[in-house]
């Protein structure tokens, strides 16, 4: 690389860190994702307990430790932060932009490695869950590698396998099978279509491959198995195949849910999808085309979707998009990218527009958002004018520069919409009040878990009432269940006159109705619909 590329570079490596990390602890972990494994990692530091990750003091396993291992060492390092709480997504995020223009640089060119790790950074969804404290962006740079250290393997043999495989590894601690199960259908599909599929197994080192993933992943299943009764059962049938195949069990969705979630997670750059036929001939885009098929159907057929869940997918459409892009400048078909910047200045009018008649919106998110809007939609005009400009006189190279610059200005203004809405999307302020007021009252939630109180309180809540969510395995396992879950009202009101101090987190209309069982009691913190009511002294 000349001078000029490896400046290039680091200057799009430093776009990247300041639009994952700005902003990365300037506002409350949010509910009840982000909340809930921050609280899991600071419980495994509090416990020592590494092995069986414990929510709330009571076993949580439906997810595999990865995540909150590096998340308890964030903390062991940094201390106890939101900062520290959201270090290993936005790590993750910049190590998936790594490995994406390091493949594309190896396998397209050094154009095209720009422009790929370009449009990851300044992808919407991408830039968002960086930011973003759960397991979806650790997968993501997992299988990154894993896809693009599989192709290598396959066309220049080497040891690329035990890189692919030691990643897949790393996947499957990060969220289970899905970590072996989309690279193994996306090698098959693609050697199917080239009728390779004969010599894969050793072309592939499979069967050395499949000892570094069992020994690197099976022990942490193996332990949590023989310790916990109903372990496989619950992670394996519910957690997997009930949340797959059961549309009643979890987040049903149809089946075309990640279309639109693709087109508006990739703006603006989504715009040149009808270039996707377009591009570089050649096994390298067809093994992304093969990978991202598959990360898009197999989620798709799954009735559980969630938007995170298709992220895996966005590395690999970043090198399509940009090779498409590339070709259509590089063969006189730049027409499409040519109306890139008019795009973008018919979105930043929307906004400015939107932002005007936020008031009129009866949403109270948008409520808080009008400046933010109004801003973001001005840096998108614009970006979109000063790049119209450029690619209209054919100046390609500096106007997707330009676009690229004017959406990562958007994605560093949005995070200020983040701490304008922490109020209405965490409990951290409730928490550190009741910590301020209270900081050895006993907590008792009531009917619901506002999984951020226990963080930043430090301390075991009791949860009274039937609802119990992602608490039901482990309080069923919990040989304390009958003192830190007391399941009726009546239990409630027993264990609130037994405590010498304590303090119940509730909704109003059920603070109302309970007020005159609880005593004499004040108010000391509220935030929204939620009351922190401690016992007034006799």
């Amino acid at each position: 690389m000349s001078r000029r590329e490896v400046a290039q570079a680091a200057a799009l490596g430093l776009l990247g860190l300041v639009v994952f990390f700005f902003h990365l602890g300037s506002y409350g972990l949010f509910e009840p994702d982000e909340a809930r494994y921050a609280e899991i990692a600071r419980e495994m530091i509090a416990t020592g307990s590494f092995i069986v990750p414990h929510l709330n003091y009571v076993p949580y396993i439906e997810k595999p430790p990865l995540l909150y291992w590096t998340t308890s060492l964030a903390f062991y390092l940094l201390g106890t932060t939101e900062f520290a709480a959201r270090l290993v997504p936005a790590l993750s995020a910049m190590a998936g932009v790594v490995a994406t223009w390091w493949f594309a640089r190896r396998t397209f060119g050094y154009r095209r490695a720009m422009l790929a790790a370009a449009i990851l950074i300044t992808s919407p969804l991408y830039a968002a869950m960086a930011q973003v404290l759960t397991t979806d962006m650790l997968l993501t740079a997992c299988l990154a590698v894993t896809f693009f250290s599989l192709f290598l393997q396959w066309r220049e043999g080497g040891r690329w396998w035990m890189v692919s495989y030691l990643a897949m590894a790393l996947a499957v601690l990060t969220k289970g099978p899905e970590g072996v199960v989309l690279p193994t259908v996306a090698a098959i599909l693609f050697l199917q279509r080239r009728h390779e599929l004969k010599g894969a197994l050793a072309r592939f080192h499979a069967w050395g491959g499949l000892l570094i993933v069992l020994a690197v992943s099976l022990p942490w299943f193996v332990i949590v198995a023989a310790r916990l009764p109903g372990f496989l059962y619950f992670y394996v049938v519910g957690e997997h195949f009930k949340r797959a195949f059961e549309a009643s069990y979890s987040h049903d969705q149809p089946f075309y849910f990640y279309l639109p979630v693709i087109i508006a997670g990739m703006l603006p750059w989504s715009i040149c999808m009808p270039l996707l036929t377009r591009g570089t001939r050649g096994s390298a885009r067809s093994w992304c085309g093969c990978s991202a098929v598959v990360v898009l159907v197999l989620f798709s057929i799954a009735n559980a979707k969630l938007i995170p869940y298709v992220l895996p997918a966005l590395p690999l459409l970043a090198v399509l998009l940009a090779d498409s892009i590339l070709c259509a400048v590089e063969n006189g078909g730049a027409a499409l990218v040519k109306w890139l910047g008019p795009a973008l200045c018919i979105g930043g009018i929307g906004a400015i527009v939107f932002a005007a008649l936020a008031p009129m919106i009866h949403n109270r998110d948008i409520a808080l958002l009008p400046r933010v809007i109004a801003v973001s939609g001005a840096i998108i005009l614009i970006g979109g004018l000063w790049s119209s400009w450029e690619l209209w006189r054919e100046r390609f190279e500096r106007g997707l520069a330009i676009i690229a610059l004017a959406a990562a200005s958007v994605l560093i203004a949005a995070t200020y919409g983040r701490i304008d809405v922490q109020a209405l999307h965490s409990w951290a302020p409730l928490a550190r009040a009741i910590q301020s007021r209270a900081p050895s009252a006993t907590l008792i939630d009531y009917h619901r878990y506002p999984q951020a109180i226990a963080f930043y309180t430090r301390r075991r809540v009791l949860v009274a009432g039937p609802f119990l969510s992602e608490l039901s395995f482990g309080a069923a396992h919990s040989a304390d269940r009958e003192r830190y879950f007391p399941a009726t009202d009546s239990d409630l009101i027993a264990r609130w006159h037994k405590e010498q101090s304590a303090v119940l987190i509730i909704d109003q209309s059920d603070y109302r109705r309970l007020a005159p069982q609880l005593g004499p009691a004040r108010i000391i913190a509220s935030q929204g619909h939620k009351l922190a009511v401690a016992r007034e002294p006799g």
